[in-house]
């Protein structure tokens, strides 16, 4: 089984897992780890729960790169090889991840993910043409 999890500094993974809610619906594959809050400052402790020790693929999406959080779910992956650790998360990412094929081998399915155009972040100024259009009705 493939399950995800979303892992950060204070209550941002609650908070995307709750718009990923709205857009897509609850989804018994995904938990979050709120770290630094509410009691949860056993990093560590916290990680190793979510990651398990069972045969299922583990996909967790961090907040920063090189962050804390980030940090000790990369010391796991040396005992873990179901596991993959993706650093810098987004709700495009998030999306992308969810509904990804599960026959799909789980590290190609993330590669393409983290690579994909449609998931990286945009300069919208730069692809709006200000100047000189004209008003168009939607």
């Amino acid at each position: 089984m493939r399950r995800f999890v979303i892992a950060s500094h204070a209550h941002f993974a609650q908070g995307i897992a709750e718009a990923l809610a709205f857009l897509v619906g609850e989804r018994e594959d995904l938990t979050t780890a709120c770290l630094f809050v509410d009691g949860n400052d056993d990093v560590a402790a916290v990680a190793a729960e979510a990651v398990g020790d069972g045969d299922d693929e583990v996909v967790v999406c961090c907040d920063i790169l090189g962050g804390s959080v980030c940090n000790e779910f990369t010391k796991l992956l040396a005992g873990h090889p179901n596991l993959h650790v993706v650093a810098n998360m987004s709700l495009p990412l998030l999306i992308s991840l969810l509904f990804s094929d599960s026959a799909e081998p789980v590290g190609e399915v993330v590669r393409r993910a983290v690579t994909s155009p449609d998931t990286a972040p945009k300069y919208v100024n730069d692809l709006v043409a200000f100047e000189g259009a004209e008003e168009e009705e939607f």
